[in-house]
């Protein structure tokens, strides 16, 4: 049976007027453009493939900001909690992005590009 996992994006930026856009997408499934309000959370759950090379990745706008990167390979499954669904929290803040097994265990793993 396959690792479970369940990724969490949630928009921690200032509830103000410039939007969160973001896209996110596998190589087998596309949740397309989406906005995120602030305080909101945008998740989605799979099983990771027999060869461990189940991979996600996601372009974020916000404002004149950007990044695009993966939020979920085997790597990064390291990152997410050990349980039995295992939990994978993406924080986006003004300084960047941040990953963790909980909302009160997160690293900074990326910063906003122009």
């Amino acid at each position: 049976m396959p690792d479970w996992f369940e990724v969490h994006i949630i928009n921690a930026l200032p509830n103000n007027n410039i939007p969160l856009w973001f896209h996110c997408a596998s190589g087998n499934k596309d949740f397309g453009y989406q906005i995120l309000d602030a305080g909101d959370d945008f998740h989605f759950e799979f099983g990771m493939n027999a060869l461990r090379s189940t991979l996600y990745f996601s372009h974020f706008w916000w404002g004149d900001k950007q990044n695009v990167f993966d939020i979920f390979n085997k790597h990064l499954a390291d990152h997410c909690s050990d349980t039995k669904t295992r939990y994978c929290y993406w924080k986006v803040q003004i300084d960047g992005f941040y990953m963790g097994p909980q909302l009160d265990q997160l690293s900074l793993m990326h910063s906003w590009e122009k």
